[in-house]
């Protein structure tokens, strides 16, 4: 591969854009555009040295035609050097609960309450919700917990958590239909679609991780 196709299989992969990469990690969204149009033939060392350690990679340009990456493992701390593949457990903390049925007002904050997950990226401003209904059913149900990242953009077939300005606040599958609206539709039948105009959406974040509600390894309902 080449620098464009590198860099929008590394953006792809992490779901970065060129703003959001140059808020992150300093590197003008002008610059890797560049890149990415081929104005730019090969980033310089500095670039290339900062897009390594944005995403834990050694890049191989010793052919500017054929480069490839390898991905290089994540450093232990000296205090887990006693287990292998030891899993990171961060708390998030549980702001709310969101409804996943007919859009509700949300006015239960659960600012003392946290919920622990394994996602993990470097700078993303995430937290977790509270699922109420059960119109995503059966891949959410009522009570599970799930994990929004502010700093990841929605994708087609993505699950997200919606705010719109009249403060309903929803779960639902997301897909962008145009430069004006989007289709937020539910994965259980007995509920329909909506079409929303994106100047009604205050927030729009993807759903990252799912802790089940569960009891004695059983769906609680």
């Amino acid at each position: 591969m080449d620098w464009p196709e590198l860099i929008k299989e590394l953006f792809m992969e992490y779901r970065y854009n060129t703003y959001k990469f140059e808020k992150d990690f300093g590197v003008s969204n002008v610059a890797i555009g560049k890149i990415l149009n081929g104005i730019t033939k090969k980033p310089n060392t500095q670039t290339i040295k900062i897009i390594e350690n944005a995403f834990n990679i050694k890049i191989d340009d010793s052919d500017p035609n054929n480069l490839s990456y390898i991905k290089l493992p994540v450093e232990k701390k000296k205090e887990e050097a006693d287990f292998d593949d030891k899993i990171q457990i961060i708390e998030y903390p549980i702001l709310s609960e969101v409804f996943a049925g007919n859009p509700d007002r949300i006015d239960v904050e659960y600012v003392s309450q946290h919920e622990s997950f394994t996602y993990f990226r470097r700078n993303h401003r995430c937290f977790a919700l509270k699922v109420n209904g059960n119109s995503m059913e059966t891949t959410l149900r009522n009570g599970d917990i799930v994990l929004v990242d502010m700093d990841l953009q929605p994708m087609d077939g993505d699950l997200v958590a919606v705010k719109l300005k009249n403060g309903n606040q929803y779960i639902k599958r997301y897909k962008d239909l145009n430069f004006a609206f989007i289709q937020l539709s539910s994965d259980n039948p007995d509920y329909g679609v909506r079409i929303i105009d994106k100047n009604d959406i205050v927030a729009i974040y993807p759903i990252v991780s799912i802790n089940l509600n569960l009891r004695n390894g059983e769906r609680k309902y």
